[in-house]
């Protein structure tokens, strides 16, 4: 079963090369391919991509949404894996994967998510229980937890919608019309650099504050201009 891995990229030099090279070290049980989709940054992340990825793509403009969805129409894997490029899967994530979505009753399932660690200290089991349970509560997940669905899902739903932010919330919307969203115990470390320049409440006000605004009107496009980095 081959898999897609599918990471959009803005300004990440400084991890991009770092974080492509341990998945090619720990990828081992199957065929794979890693396609970048650089939404034209200003460091040298398309050409530090380059080594380790099997494609590399740099879009025109930043548009997170817009990048993924370029992604899997390039992809060629019957599982699309959409993931950030700060972080980092367990060994065993293609295992997973293949047990899971190879099993011989599905039905009701549209996608699956890793369940997200952001460390060992207080503050980062703190907000890993808070992600790893409102995924769950909510069926909802952001890129920080990897999302993992079919090509034919992925065709069927219409796929990630042009927004620069926000894009995986208003994904994983369409997902839902198709079924359900299931977790996976195997673990996904996504960077903790804005816990630990936010704090857990920071993080998490931020987001909510962002969700509320689209959700009153405030555009996509608004929002990435006055956030420039909010989650794709």
């Amino acid at each position: 079963m081959k898999i897609s891995v599918i990471v959009a990229t803005w300004n990440e030099a400084f991890h991009i090369g770092a974080s492509l090279k341990r998945l090619r070290q720990i990828s081992t049980q199957g065929p794979f391919e890693v396609i970048v989709v650089d939404g034209h940054s200003d460091d040298a992340t398309a050409a530090s991509a380059r080594e380790w990825a099997d494609s590399v793509i740099v879009h025109e403009r930043t548009n997170f949404g817009e990048q993924l969805h370029l992604g899997a129409q390039q992809a060629t894997g019957e599982l699309f894996l959409f993931m950030r490029g700060d972080a980092q899967l367990s060994g065993n994530w293609q295992q997973a994967l293949e047990h899971f979505w190879l099993a011989p009753d599905l039905k009701g399932v549209a996608a699956t998510a890793f369940t997200v660690e952001f460390g060992s200290s207080r503050s980062a089991r703190l907000a890993s229980f808070l992600s790893n349970g409102s995924a769950r509560w909510r069926g909802s997940v952001s890129l920080h937890h990897g999302l993992c669905t079919t090509s034919d899902i992925y065709r069927y739903s219409g796929g990630f919608p042009p927004l620069p932010c926000l894009a995986d919330h208003v994904f994983c919307g369409k997902l839902r019309s198709q079924g359900r969203l299931v977790m996976l115990p195997e673990r996904i470390w996504p960077s903790a650099s804005r816990l630990h320049r936010q704090g857990v409440l920071g993080c998490v006000g931020e987001h909510l504050w962002l969700e509320l605004r689209f959700k009153f009107g405030v555009s996509p496009e608004e929002l990435w201009r006055q956030g420039r980095g909010c989650s794709p």
